[in-house]
């Protein structure tokens, strides 16, 4: 393989490797979003149910 082409190979491999990475930080990302959207749409469902519960009581 002539330098040229084995730069090429390294350049294309070091690529994948930065994309690679790239997109497991972005799934990281989305699942920390979608925990912190679910717990805000947990606790507001919980504070609904307790609002009604304390209207129902009066």
């Amino acid at each position: 393989m002539s330098n040229f082409g084995f730069r090429g190979y390294r350049t294309m491999s070091q690529h994948l490797n930065d994309l690679k990475k790239e997109n497991f930080s972005l799934k990281l990302r989305i699942y920390f979003l979608e925990e912190k959207i679910q717990q805000k749409f947990e606790a507001s469902s919980d504070d609904v149910h307790r609002r009604v519960s304390d209207n129902e009581s009066e």
